[in-house]
């Protein structure tokens, strides 16, 4: 017998006649035991839901050289979050989930904003990152960055999150300075049948449904739509903030598999963000300036298509085209971005010992932008084209030996010609046990807020002068900032019980983004210019340990500890660094993370994630700002009653009633409180 959920919550949390989230979630449940599902199902155990290490290290990872390769052949600092460290994370957003990965640093700045941020440059774009999702990129030419309020995913149908910290240039390009976050999908074959969330807590409900079928004989499709609702975070003094926020998406994904070397996919999504924010705004009859209420609108739709051919295990070549348009709406501004993205890549052997991969790329970007007092971009619309082309040779030099030498070479419209070589050496020390070191030169291009923008910010109090409008002003000039990285890593197992992956990094930047004061002008209002310049230069250095250890069959601890130094220093006196971009201590200088997978019996588990980041240090307009350290305990207890139903109650935050995690200067930031979830997922 079908049963129907109630509609969607989508009322706030305070109005009148709303549905209340656990009623929703209990009349879902009570459905499903109507519709005789539950009892259709026999309980039966739920088999081991880790991999062991050894699997651990055959895990595939595709990132760290665009094609397959085991995690224990990978050269570089690379982690690999699955499908089962997500179901069992509690997380419901991607950016939560990044909380698992070792050296990763997740802060929410409020109800939908988080700054996410690896060895270093912590800020609300995650600017010196590069996120993808299948291969599309989700970084902003316009703002240089990824809106993470705006990006999403059921998070049932994601195969894996690949997390690449270091340099990723030489294969993916500018922007994936510091890292690069893949977020891969399941194929639509592995997707078949309905899907059902829903969830209910302090914070959020919502719900998300997929369905997938066959098409014809060589054809698989899914289709999903999820609908949220975040209740907003906390003021300091525990008051409601103006944060919340709410989404709709819907999308599909359609895998071919025409012949047994051939396989097509076709994908899109669409989807709506209104995310409220106290934002910073200036006034321009009163030439004041301060945090006022807003809610922006953040949309888009792409389509996605791959063709992909396997000639032989060694042999193969695709070709992938997406568009993609991303709508950002607010107090001050009205910003769209076109995309047009097509990449070839190939793969093939030279002789018995090179393992050749190449590729040809070319994008279009078209971004206009209506804005207003506050910012202003000239000419409103621009566009930017970007050729690339690379090539890359993975070496043999003896069974044990591996080299890998490439680069990219990549040209835009702002600063021409870039080159991002690397070289990359891997030591089979034992069959479980693996060395590996790499330097390489990556670049982040300017974008075009900080190229072709003016805004007026705020004010500062001047002697004699009085008040003078602070107004940042684009740079046409600005070159690329230049990163040159240095790595040394192990990865090994060291007993049938526990494994290792250790890191060393150093990297040095030359022509990081600064900003500098010019000479007071006259609009007629007094007027003190901003000028962005490439007149800073940064060292970063530390390293990461994690291990996984199997403490018993129903048992398993993952741990980790990330060291930073950061330095940023001008060239001369009076440059100063631009927050919004990463400041010194914007990052922490002790990131420790414990998880504990514990099944307590068939279809019983007990997880536990413990967080703990040492102070952070922000420069705001009205002075230094320091958050102290702070530990994070997360629990979640999950219950299998069914084999295709699983009931999750998750506890966040639990060790204080609400802390800061962020400082941001745009937007005003808001307090994470603690909170409880309840979640139920079917499938049938």
């Amino acid at each position: 017998m079908p049963f129907h959920c109630p509609p969607p919550f989508f009322n706030h949390r305070r109005s009148a006649g709303s549905h209340h989230p656990l009623k929703v979630l209990v009349a879902c449940l009570a459905g499903l035991w109507v519709s005789g599902a539950w009892a259709a199902s026999a309980v039966k155990p739920v088999d081991a839901t880790w991999m062991s290490l050894e699997e651990l290290m055959l895990v595939e990872v595709s990132s760290a050289a665009k094609r397959p390769q085991t995690l224990a052949d990978t050269t570089a600092a690379a982690y690999v979050v699955g499908r089962d460290d997500i179901r069992r994370s509690g997380a419901t957003h991607v950016a939560e989930v990044l909380r698992l990965v070792p050296g990763v640093q997740v802060s929410r700045i409020d109800g939908s904003r988080y700054a996410v941020s690896i060895r270093g440059f912590s800020n609300r774009y995650s600017g010196k990152l590069l996120v993808l999702q299948d291969g599309r990129t989700l970084y902003s030419p316009l703002f240089g960055g990824t809106y993470w309020e705006a990006q999403d995913v059921v998070l049932e149908d994601v195969e894996r999150i690949e997390v690449i910290r270091g340099s990723g240039g030489t294969l993916w390009g500018a922007n994936a300075v510091n890292g690069v976050i893949n977020i891969i999908t399941r194929q639509a074959k592995d997707t078949q049948g309905t899907f059902l969330e829903a969830k209910a807590g302090s914070l959020e409900q919502g719900v998300a449904l997929r369905h997938g079928t066959t098409l014809g004989e060589d054809g698989h499709m899914r289709a999903y739509l999820k609908l949220d609702d975040h209740e907003a975070l906390d003021t300091p003094t525990g008051e409601q903030a103006h944060d919340a926020w709410r989404q709709k998406r819907a999308g599909f994904r359609a895998d071919f598999g025409p012949t047994l070397a051939d396989r097509m996919t076709v994908q899109g999504d669409v989807y709506e963000t209104l995310a409220q924010q106290s934002l910073l705004y200036m006034n321009e009859s009163t030439l004041s300036s301060g945090y006022v209420p807003d809610t922006s609108k953040l949309s888009g739709v792409n389509l996605l298509a791959r063709w992909q051919h396997q000639e032989a295990p060694d042999r193969s070549w695709h070709v992938q085209a997406y568009v993609d348009q991303a709508r950002v709406s607010g107090l001050v501004q009205k910003s769209q971005t076109d995309t047009l993205d097509l990449e070839w890549q190939s793969r093939m052997p030279l002789g018995a010992d090179h393992d050749v991969t190449w590729g040809l790329g070319y994008r279009l970007a078209r971004m206009s932008l209506d804005g207003n007092f506050n910012i202003t971009m000239t000419p409103s619309e621009d566009s930017l084209r970007t050729y690339s082309g690379f090539v890359q040779d993975e070496i043999r030099l003896r069974d044990d030996w591996q080299l890998t030498l490439g680069s990219k070479l990549e040209h835009n419209e702002i600063t021409g010609l870039e080159v991002q070589p690397n070289a990359r050496l891997l030591w089979r020390a034992s069959p479980t046990d693996s060395v590996w070191a790499a330097i390489s030169r990556s670049v982040q291009t300017p974008s075009l807020a900080i190229t072709t923008v003016d805004s007026h910010v705020a004010t500062q109090e001047l002697p004699v002068v009085g008040p003078a409008v602070v107004a940042p002003r684009g740079n046409p000039d600005l070159s690329s900032e230049v990163v040159v990285s240095r790595e040394l890593g192990y990865r090994g197992q060291l007993t049938p019980a526990l494994s290792l992956d250790a890191a060393l990094f150093h990297n040095t930047y030359k022509g990081v983004v600064a900003r500098e004061f010019g000479a007071l002008a006259f609009e007629p209002y007094p007027v003190l210019p901003v000028n962005f310049s490439n007149n800073f230069k940064g060292t970063t250095y530390g390293f990461e340990v994690a291990s996984s250890w199997q403490v018993a069959q129903s048992w398993q601890l993952k741990g980790s500890y990330s060291w930073l130094n950061m330095s940023l220093n001008p060239k001369s006196p009076g440059i100063q660094a631009i927050p919004a971009f990463g400041q010194e201590h914007s990052s922490p200088q002790h990131l420790l993370q414990l998880h504990s997978l514990h099944n307590l019996s068939h279809n019983l588990e007990l997880d536990a994630n413990l967080y703990f980041n040492s102070k952070l240090g922000f420069l705001t307009p009205d002075g230094q700002v320091d958050l102290g350290s702070h530990t994070r305990l997360d629990l979640r207890l999950g219950w299998r009653p069914a084999r295709n139903l699983e009931v999750s109650l998750v506890g966040r935050n639990l060790l204080t009633q609400r802390n800061s995690e962020y400082v941001a200067e745009d937007v005003m930031a808001s307090e994470v409180p603690r909170s409880v979830l309840l979640q139920a997922k079917w499938t049938y």
